[in-house]
């Protein structure tokens, strides 16, 4: 094992990991909605029910993040794959999203958008913001799941790519 961490290339290394891809969905300052393309999503606790997920510091929606009252995650499916490269495009501060294109709904709890299409989406409370490195880690309460989520085959991200999932590994 190397410890010269001036030339690890994380990024690489962690491409090799497949990763669901989800959208975290909030509004900003203004009330404007602002969503981010994510493959950090994990569960954290079932009793709190808390998930994870690390955004960027000084990205898009991290600004957005600090000051939203909650925010919904969608786990996409294979067939928003459009919108999981619309919600990770470069932006530049004074850019806005517009998810009209993408058939959603907004949470009860927290007024963010979730995607219908997506597998599964879940609304979140702020439980803390840990900064950490470069990003910061959103530990959310879960106070509500989606039941009207309409897909079937997640969408995954594995070597720099979308994929989806292949035949099943047998037992053994």
């Amino acid at each position: 094992m190397r410890d010269d961490t001036e030339d690890l290339d994380l990024r690489g290394a962690m491409s090799h990991l497949a990763s669901g891809v989800s959208l975290l969905a909030t509004r900003d300052v203004v009330g404007r909605d602002c969503g981010l393309t994510i493959t950090s999503l994990s569960s954290l606790s079932l009793h709190p029910p808390l998930c994870v997920a690390a955004v960027k510091r000084g990205g898009f929606l991290h600004d957005a993040l600090e000051v939203a009252d909650g925010w919904a995650i969608t786990m996409l499916s294979v067939s928003q794959q459009p919108l999981a490269a619309y919600a990770a495009r470069h932006r530049y501060p004074s850019d806005t999203d517009d998810f009209r294109r993408f058939p959603s709904r907004r949470g009860v709890a927290s007024g963010s958008l979730y995607f219908l299409e997506g597998v599964a989406a879940l609304e979140c409370v702020p439980e803390r913001l840990v900064p950490s490195g470069d990003h910061t880690i959103a530990v959310g309460r879960v106070v509500s799941l989606a039941e009207d989520c309409t897909g079937a085959d997640p969408l995954l991200y594995f070597r720099r790519g979308y994929r989806r999932i292949g035949a099943d590994v047998p037992d053994g």
